[in-house]
């Protein structure tokens, strides 16, 4: 049994990484509170110029984007009121069949934006501590920095791919020959003082973890004191978010944010579907549902085969069990089978791993799969059921053909 010692000295080594999750956190209450994330949407709905194929592939694009620094869930819910309005602007030109691949294009972009940086999802978390817990060689070259030189290639990859599902296969023939309005999204957005002043922390906090990155790779000595410098960071951050005058616009004045900021409400029917769906998990884990299918997942991975077959299993396994069962379940128990696995087939478990919790936000096929897919099909009334799975099933196949093949050549090569 390790003594105290010994997990307050883990504890300080790995402070850096607590500190930037625990600021992600912080970071996206500032977009929400500075109206950034609803004007960066509308700007780039207004690119498409309402053309019906641009705009499911600027929803996708907008989505990933901001679900990068934010919960997937604040992501759809910063989309949800743009959706209906646009389902509604196609229903008035005589198009139906828009609802489902709307709201498809914001869990799709949503989803895959979880990928795009270390704080894009929760098992990112995850798969540090069970890096640390098994001790895999490589886990301290990951950083801030390097993640994003083989998660933004892959995010645009699945932008793509989700677009050509979404508007290739998803979209009505009808919407194709019409244009709805976006002009009148500009109204209001444009950049106030509070609004550049909460931009300029947002790239305060990037260019500290991007400098920090990279100093403590190539500056001698540096790894030994980042986590002193990293709590003075994190301390004057939280000091210009919380307790410094942002700049008076539109008659708001005071500190960007406040505590009661902090606590975000949800939207009625969304709320429900969301509650439906924690009693559900609670019923499948009270059966052993959950326990039972990542146990016989994990007796498919065993045996003699091909380290890239095994890829792509692993991956494929996560994928499918995340659309029915809780993905902190999937993920914290496929981090050992991974772990395992690779040394059993005398491979770096590292990519596997990373590959895991890169797969486990990929959830793009049932409305109980995340707390983001429930909460945009209880919003969007008249969604189809049948077309969610039927698309979402066609990228799930395309998403782990993406990771297999990425991340299987990327990762060595940046983490060797």
């Amino acid at each position: 049994m390790e003594s105290l010692g010994d997990i307050t000295a883990y504890l300080w080594q790995r402070l850096p990484l607590i500190l930037l999750f625990v600021c992600g956190y912080f970071v996206y209450q500032l977009l929400g509170a500075a109206g950034i994330t609803s004007a960066f949407v509308n700007w780039a709905l207004r690119r498409s110029r309402g053309r019906a194929s641009l705009l499911i592939l600027y929803i996708i694009g907008a989505a990933a984007a901001l679900s990068s620094f934010i919960p997937n869930t604040i992501t759809v819910l910063t989309l949800i009121p743009v959706l209906k309005r646009l389902d509604r602007e196609f229903r008035n030109q005589g198009v139906d069949g828009m609802t489902t691949v709307l709201m498809c294009a914001g869990i799709y972009g949503a989803a895959i934006g979880g990928m795009g940086s270390m704080i894009g999802s929760p098992a990112n978390a995850v798969l540090f501590a069970a890096l640390d817990l098994f001790e895999v060689a490589g886990r301290e070259q990951i950083t801030f920095f390097n993640w994003f030189l083989w998660s933004v290639p892959l995010l645009a990859a699945f932008v793509l791919a989700a677009w050509f599902v979404a508007a290739g296969l998803g979209l009505p023939k009808a919407a194709r020959r019409v244009t709805v309005c976006v002009e009148d999204l500009s109204h209001g957005c444009g950049a106030g003082p509070r609004q550049r002043y909460g931009a300029w922390l947002f790239w305060f906090y990037m260019g500290y973890w991007v400098l920090e990155a990279v100093a403590a790779k190539n500056v001698p000595g540096f790894a030994a004191v980042s986590p002193v410098v990293s709590l003075v960071f994190a301390a004057v951050f939280l000091g210009l978010l919380f307790m410094r005058n942002a700049p008076d616009s539109d008659g708001v004045c005071g500190p960007l944010l406040a505590l009661g900021d902090l606590m975000k409400s949800v939207p009625r029917r969304g709320l429900l579907f969301v509650l439906g769906l924690g009693v559900l998990f609670g019923v499948v884990h009270w059966l052993g549902l959950d326990e039972q299918a990542v146990l016989v997942a994990g007796r498919l991975l065993q045996g003699d085969m091909d380290p890239l077959l095994l890829f792509f299993l692993t991956i494929l396994a996560v994928i499918f069990l995340t659309e029915a069962l809780s993905n902190t379940a999937v993920v914290a128990a496929f981090f050992t089978i991974a772990y395992y696995a690779a040394g059993g087939h005398s491979m770096d478990p590292l990519p596997l791993m990373i590959g895991v919790g890169v797969a486990s936000t990929c959830a793009f096929m049932t409305p109980i799969a995340t707390t983001s897919n429930a909460l945009a099909f209880g919003e969007m009334k008249g969604a189809s059921l049948i077309r969610m799975i039927g698309l979402g099933f066609v990228l799930n196949l395309l998403g782990a053909i993406l990771m297999t093949g990425w991340l299987s050549w990327a990762l060595p090569k940046i983490y060797s």
